[in-house]
């Protein structure tokens, strides 16, 4: 204890030295903190409305080589952009609206990106009506939580590491194609069958990213799962001194052990390969799938918004229900965010639930981007939780191109 007392003391003693680090960082940190929120607010948005025809015989696919096009956005920020003029990297909100019975499909987009989005959507799409519209979310934020009015909400996060996949579209998808199941019918039969007065919003905040870290811990696990030994990251000294450090060790290892030839750790490595079981050779193979293809970080967020006096939370429990067709046992499942919901504890339940459903529809109306808990998808994984719904899905109340344009005939006489 009383070498305990002495360290205390030899600390506090020298504050003169290490004070001024700490409020040097707390400062930059505040300060960066500062530039960003200012740079957020500057940002100038597009609210767009997305009609598709009904007939839309293209899988899932599509959607995937729109978010590719979409990943272009993705800028490098520099020092001085992070540190003096806090540049943010700009996102996308992709939106599925269920309002009194009727379904919209929405994106919000920076301005300067609407032609990018457009073009991408057009591409895959060519009958595709795109149309600025007014925002939904302001105004059903200004009237909840009330006494009229209630909410329910949740942001969803990862159960296991950004490496393990959730369920995608091909696993969906069957030959014949009256097997071929749509995941997107699930949240569109819900959204559907609401009454006057109920609204299902359902909101995926997405920004490219090129981040390696995530990618090197998959890499990680599945060098562990075969056995492998994975390569550790030198420091400057390690690699300076390096040549030498490994000649003192070898000539070490050389005297008092056994040398193992090369065959031999051949041997031992096919073995390795040959011991693992289907289902790990799967799991290999999906961590490896999500990490060759692009990636955005994501944030989900959905809420139930309904007169007081026809609230239902079956409503919320069967858009949870939903995003379960995407869980998997042995790889990735969404769950929700104790920390980001509307619901609360006691003491002051009441209060507390307040307060928390005014936050939860201010970051959903405004778009904000999590401190935290956000995550990592590819573009196939995006694809499969976000698209267009095929000609198999059967929703009347979705909003839809009701008529196809016609190019005009070449002998139409012009003047």
């Amino acid at each position: 204890m009383g070498i305990f007392y002495a360290i205390i003391n030899v600390f506090l003693g020298l504050w003169w030295l290490w004070l001024p680090v700490v409020l040097i960082a707390v400062f930059i940190e505040l300060w960066v903190r500062h530039l960003k929120t200012t740079a957020i607010k500057a940002l100038k948005w597009t609210f767009l409305e997305i009609k598709v025809s009904r007939d839309i015989e293209k899988s899932p696919k599509s959607m995937e080589q729109i978010f590719s096009g979409l990943h272009g956005i993705i800028t490098k920020i520099k020092f001085i952009d992070k540190y003096w003029k806090g540049k943010v990297q700009e996102w996308f909100s992709f939106e599925i609206a269920g309002i009194d019975g009727a379904v919209y499909f929405f994106i919000r987009t920076p301005e300067q990106f609407r032609t990018l989005v457009e073009a991408q959507i057009h591409a895959q799409y060519p009958d595709a009506e795109i149309s600025e519209v007014l925002d939904y979310a302001g105004p059903i934020a200004k009237k909840t939580p009330s006494k009229t009015y209630d909410i329910s909400g949740a942001e969803l996060i990862l159960e296991k590491d950004d490496f393990f996949p959730i369920r995608t579209y091909p696993f969906f998808e069957e030959k014949e194609e009256e097997r071929r199941v749509d995941p997107m019918a699930s949240f569109l039969e819900i959204l559907s069958k609401l009454k006057a007065g109920e609204n299902i919003l359902i909101q995926y905040l997405m920004k490219p990213t090129v981040e390696k870290e995530w990618k090197e811990r998959g890499q990680e696990f599945i060098n562990k799962l075969m056995g492998k030994k994975t390569a550790t990251k030198e420091s400057w000294l390690d690699r300076a001194l390096g040549p030498i450090d490994e000649f003192i060790i070898n000539l070490i290892k050389a005297i008092l052990i056994y040398p193992i030839w090369g065959e031999k750790k051949k041997e031992e490595s096919k073995a390795s390969i040959a011991n693992l079981t289907s289902g790990e050779k799967a799991l290999i193979e999906a961590i490896e799938n999500k990490m060759a293809k692009l990636a955005f970080r994501v944030s989900i967020r959905f809420a139930y918004i309904a007169r007081s006096d026809i609230f239902s939370r079956a409503n919320m429990a069967a858009i949870n229900g939903a995003f379960k067709q995407f869980n998997t046992v042995n790889m990735n499942a969404f769950k929700s965010n104790s920390e980001a919901g509307t619901s609360a504890d006691p003491p002051f339940k009441k209060r507390k639930e307040f307060l928390r459903k005014q936050s939860f529809i201010e970051r959903y109306a405004n778009r904000k981007w999590p401190k935290k808990k956000d995550f990592i998808l590819n573009i196939e994984e995006l694809a499969t939780i976000y698209h267009y719904p095929i000609l198999t899905v059967e929703t009347p109340t979705m909003r839809r191109v009701e008529s196809k344009k016609a190019e005009p005939p070449v002998s139409l006489p012009i003047g």
